[in-house]
């Protein structure tokens, strides 16, 4: 008895049904990828028993991954492939208005990195189009599925090679039956990206007259006319009709329009143009890079998602909304600390730095000078003492007039200053005139009459 139930149908294919399934155990979901072993043609059996027999020595991220196979008998005895479960849907489905060219450099690099990893590990794919390109759940990854076509390297040299794939995507050479290799999964790749862009295969169906196209004339598919020069340069690379001029995975994963990330223009647009950018050095393998930036990629979405909801029609009342308190000043003093300040004030005047100001409410300022005078302080205690600083708005007081108010202290304090100054210089002009008049008085008492007492007093008021 089966451990676990099968779903709806969620695709169809030439080597079998796949339906989401369900674990009786930990309630998992996953695929199942299933041939009807009594119904179903000796071929599929064979391609589905490939599948499996390859997948299982397969390890990628960019894979689709092998979770199990068994026998099940229901209504006739099915064999079955349980597979990762990618609820995305194909790139052959996406709606044309969601792809842009940052999305498909995107779904390229998760290919490329497939082909590249399927190739180390010695297989060739030889069906590589959009419905075998499955998508994530937020569709920000892609993965390389269905592998009933693949072959072994080493087992794909035949004296008749018979073509495997479909042929809208096959290479040249294999539809001249002579050879399919790697070089063939990168054609197939070039054309798969156009098939991206556009939603529509790389060429028109015509028939026999365009397999002949394909294998015996000298033409390439049409690159899309909204396509970058980057871009362009990229399915020139892939879709050399010499198979041996393709470049390999390795050197396309170089290639730039496959680092979104890489600085490839004269200066950055943005900050995420400088990730991973060729001035940035790295401890990281290349492996972890590439999961370093199929992870970040992941994010792009909820980038944009995030900054959309910035936006809005409607306009914000800064006075009102979002204000969050970071500072409060509190001025409830002691007695003590009342009489220290108050002698501080004396001492270093007025404090012309309104410095600790802060926001305490939508329609309030509170002002906390380090020197105002003693009027402002009593004026302002009532209001120290519940915590709200020196309430000035609800004294009545605004700045302007707290400014005025200072500067009128300042002229009285001068001119008072300047009135007591002059009083007493005239009083010692008065004290020494008198001191000399008696002087000069005590002295003709004695019969000195010759002194010149008034030239004598000019000149000391003069000096004085």
């Amino acid at each position: 008895m089966a451990s676990w139930v099968r779903g709806k149908c969620v695709g169809k294919g030439a080597f079998g049904v796949v339906n989401v399934a369900v674990s009786k155990t930990d309630g998992r979901v996953f695929a199942v990828k299933s041939v009807d072993c009594g119904a179903g043609l000796p071929s599929q059996v064979e391609a589905l028993e490939n599948e499996i027999r390859i997948l299982k020595r397969m390890a990628s991220p960019h894979v689709v991954a092998y979770l199990g196979d068994d026998v099940t008998c229901e209504t006739a005895s099915f064999r079955n492939l349980h597979l990762e479960y990618m609820p995305g849907g194909t790139v052959a489905d996406l709606d044309r208005a969601d792809v842009d060219e940052w999305l498909v450099r995107r779904y390229a690099w998760c290919l490329v990195s497939a082909l590249r990893d399927v190739h180390a590990c010695g297989f060739v794919h030889c069906d590589v189009k959009g419905r075998n390109v499955l998508l994530s759940r937020n569709r920000a990854a892609a993965k390389l599925a269905d592998f009933g076509a693949a072959v072994e390297l080493e087992a794909e040299a035949s004296p008749e090679l018979l073509p495997r794939g479909s042929p809208m995507w096959m290479a040249p050479e294999v539809m001249r039956r002579e050879r399919q290799g790697p070089e063939s999964d990168v054609w197939s790749l070039g054309c798969t990206i156009i098939e991206i862009f556009t939603g529509k295969p790389a060429w028109e169906d015509r028939g026999v007259d365009t397999l002949s196209r394909i294998g015996y004339s000298g033409e390439l598919p049409e690159f899309p006319s909204k396509l970058s020069e980057l871009g362009k340069d990229f399915l020139e690379k892939c879709l050399r009709r010499e198979s041996s001029e393709r470049w390999s995975c390795d050197q396309l994963l170089q290639h730039p329009f496959l680092l979104p990330y890489t600085v490839v223009e004269s200066s950055p647009r943005c900050v995420l143009d400088w990730v991973e950018s060729e001035f940035a050095e790295s401890d990281y393998s290349d492996r972890e890079q590439e999961q370093v930036r199929l992870e970040f990629s992941s994010l792009e979405n909820s980038f944009k998602d995030r900054i959309s909801k910035l936006a809005t029609v409607s306009r914000v009342n800064w006075e009102t909304q979002g204000w969050v308190v970071v500072r409060e000043v509190e001025l409830n003093e002691s007695s003590s600390s009342s009489s220290s300040s108050t002698q501080m004030e004396t001492e270093e005047g007025v404090n012309w730095e309104l410095s600790n100001a802060v926001r305490v409410g939508s329609d309030l300022e509170c002002w906390h000078g380090g020197g105002f005078n003693r009027e402002i302080g009593k004026l302002g205690e009532e209001e120290c003492n519940r915590g709200g600083g020196y309430g000035l708005e609800k004294l009545g007081i605004v700045r302007g007039r707290l400014s005025i108010y200072s500067c009128k202290n300042l002229m009285w304090c001068y001119l008072m200053f300047s009135m007591y100054l002059n009083i007493l210089r005239f009083s010692i002009i008065w004290c020494l005139l008198f001191l000399l008049h008696v002087i000069e008085k005590g002295l003709r008492d004695l019969g000195c009459e010759n002194i010149n007492w008034k030239g004598v007093c000019n000149e000391l008021s003069w000096v004085v």
